[in-house]
């Protein structure tokens, strides 16, 4: 019996801890979460040579009322030059912890140029 209740007990707090946010990516001291986001999704929203291949970015910065330490940043890149994805969105969650703001999460969807309209996480035709 106490082997079970243990192995009940182990299981429960692993559940717990894989629902745990963790640290998707740390920004720099001083960094705003803007420019975190940024340097965290650099690879998309620009090549090495810093050049890019869409028509529109949209930065969005919101906080909670009055918490200061809690942001959510989305960036949608729109107007892709792809024949199937029309535009990309990256919502990041974030924290600041230790002196520079942490993503603890990110959710990523996109718009189809066929098929369904606003935004999914499935494959467009």
């Amino acid at each position: 019996m106490k082997k079970w209740l243990a192995l009940v007990l182990l299981a429960c707090c692993g559940a717990a801890f894989a629902a745990a946010p963790g640290v998707v990516y740390r920004g720099e001291a001083g960094q705003h979460p803007v420019q975190v986001a940024l340097a965290y999704l650099q690879d998309k929203v620009s090549n090495s040579d810093g050049q890019f291949e869409y028509q529109r970015l949209d930065i969005q910065q919101r906080s909670q009322g009055e918490d200061f330490s809690h942001a959510q940043v989305s960036v949608e890149i729109k107007g892709l030059m792809d024949d199937s994805v029309a535009s990309e969105r990256y919502r990041l969650k974030m924290v600041f912890v230790d002196a520079a703001w942490v993503i603890t999460e990110q959710q990523q969807d996109h718009t189809c140029r066929r098929g369904a309209k606003g935004y999914t996480k499935q494959l467009c035709r």
